[in-house]
């Protein structure tokens, strides 16, 4: 006597094939002078030199020994920030969508390709700089507690 054998298979759902994947725009990084210190972690605080322009050279902005916090710049500069290394200049190049996207900003026209040239003088992580800001403050305390021990005692007399 046999035993039937029953198979049970299970049909794979359907699935729509894959979408393309769509890449996410990138940041350039040319170095023109590589530095030799380290790279700034996110959230850092940076200290550089800058000069911004559109792709057909116009300058838009410069300033030199700008701190700056990387929490606060569009997402393409702080992308390529932490790329570079202290004492090095850089060429970036931020994509519109990294930058200011479809609006316009002062003299930046909607959708526009940013092109940077940045020196990277100086970072510090937020620790860092919280315990410079706290020293600071105890060295101007001190100060003020030592000019007020440093008056005389009994007020001057005047002069005749």
């Amino acid at each position: 006597m046999s035993v039937p054998v029953f198979a049970i298979v299970h049909a794979a759902p359907a699935t729509a094939p894959a979408a393309p994947a769509i890449a996410e725009p990138q940041v350039k990084v040319e170095a023109i002078k590589a530095g030799t210190g380290g790279k700034p972690p996110e959230h850092s605080y940076v200290l550089i030199n800058y000069k911004g322009m559109l792709q057909n050279g116009t300058v838009f902005d410069q300033a030199d020994r700008v701190p700056m916090a990387l929490d606060e710049v569009v997402p393409g500069f702080a992308k390529g920030l932490v790329q570079m290394e202290r004492g090095g200049r850089y060429r970036l190049t931020i994509p519109p969508q990294l930058g200011y996207g479809d609006k316009v900003t002062g003299p930046i026209p909607a959708n526009s390709t940013l092109v940077f040239e940045i020196d990277l003088i100086d970072f510090k992580t937020p620790q860092e700089l919280s315990a410079m800001m706290a020293q600071m403050r105890a060295q101007q305390q001190a100060q003020g507690q030592g000019a007020a021990s440093a008056a005389p005692a009994t007020p001057a007399t005047p002069a005749p």
